[in-house]
């Protein structure tokens, strides 16, 4: 498999990158990925887990609706963390 393109280490997405880490992004009944925060509805969050998973920073396993950081996006919050 080809290297996947590289993406920009936000604020932002090393924050969603960090959520799901956390386990707070699951996808929907209708396979929509969103953000479950305490007290709060959820928010969808579809754009920036597709970018992430495209560069294999997280995945969806088949047995769950919740998204995982991967290797890969362990490593880049390990980077992020030292800056």
């Amino acid at each position: 498999m080809a290297d996947p393109i590289e993406l920009e280490q936000t604020d932002v997405r090393l924050g969603l990158l960090r959520d799901v880490a956390d386990g707070k992004v699951a996808d929907d009944a209708d396979f929509t990925p969103r953000l479950h925060v305490d007290g709060e509805e959820p928010v969808d969050v579809r754009q920036g887990v597709w970018e992430m998973e495209r560069v294999r920073w997280v995945e969806q396993p088949f047995t769950s609706r919740a998204w995982q950081v991967t290797a890969r996006g362990r490593s880049v919050l390990e980077e992020a963390g030292r800056g």
